[in-house]
């Protein structure tokens, strides 16, 4: 039996992680001194109004060393092997933690993968590696589709301002006046692990066009994530529906971790091609 493990950036709700039987590795954030840990996408209380009053107050740490230890050694116990994808390298040293911790627990019966991507991108690829578990395939197949398929994953998204990327240095040169004069937001993707720059929108209606523009002709499966007002989800889902009518498309609200990040005003998409 091949057991699959992931990190809270996922952002699978409690229902979701529990029916698929996907384990979550929580990561940690910092608000003006105290301590949390991130949890399902529905279990994380009103921390948008806590980042909100301390804005500047908040740190993320990556997942500890120790937490991977602790789950995947309760796995191996029941007989498991692990496959374990996690936020990309470039965004956190979650995948450091993990891979240290697999070594330590067991060489020959866990696997750690790098995502090279977070959110509604990691969960597809996590719900994928489930699917090909229950499949029957071993370990190692199950590692090479994943890493093959990650390169089907895309990300795009926008935020309200880029204060909190500016302030979590996890973003290249980007303009500076973007997001903070004439209603003019930034179009970024998340691309081989990295957030890069893509362009630019005014106003609502062109961010929300730029965005569905940046999604392939053959992408089979959408995900909307989002945080801060959902209406803003809503008119982005309308408008991905509009060039993909034939897709279902899922909503995923973020959690602190990414929100401390790229601020509390977030639309994004992520996708897998054929």
């Amino acid at each position: 039996m091949i057991a699959i493990v992931t990190d809270s950036t996922a952002y699978l709700t409690k229902q979701e992680a529990t029916d698929l039987g996907i384990r979550i590795v929580p990561m940690s954030y910092t608000v003006a001194g105290q301590m949390y840990n991130e949890s399902y996408s529905d279990q994380n209380g009103d921390f948008e109004s806590l980042i909100f009053k301390n804005a500047g107050r908040c740190t993320t740490s990556q997942a500890p060393r120790s937490a991977f230890m602790s789950v995947f050694d309760e796995l191996i116990r029941q007989n498991y092997e692990v496959f374990c994808i996690v936020i990309s390298s470039r965004l956190s040293g979650t995948y450091s933690s993990a891979s240290l911790a697999a070594k330590e627990v067991s060489k020959d019966k866990i696997v750690v993968v790098d995502s090279l991507s977070t959110a509604g991108g990691l969960s597809i690829l996590a719900k994928k590696a489930k699917e090909l578990a229950l499949k029957g395939l071993s370990l190692q197949e199950i590692t090479n589709v994943i890493e093959k398929t990650r390169d089907k994953i895309g990300i795009s998204f926008s935020v309200d301002n880029m204060d909190a990327l500016r302030r979590s240095g996890r973003l290249g040169i980007v303009r500076q006046s973007v997001g903070t004069i004439l209603n003019i937001r930034p179009i970024l993707l998340c691309k081989d692990g990295a957030i890069i720059s893509y362009g630019i929108a005014r106003g609502k209606t062109e961010q929300i066009r730029e965005l569905v523009s940046t999604i392939p002709h053959n992408a089979k499966e959408i995900i909307v994530h989002y945080l801060g007002k959902r209406i803003n989800a809503e008119e982005l889902v309308s408008g991905i529906k509009n060039k993909f009518p034939s897709i279902h498309i899922r909503q995923i609200e973020l959690g602190p971790v990414l929100g401390i990040h790229l601020g509390l005003g977030i639309i994004g998409i992520s996708w897998m091609s054929e």
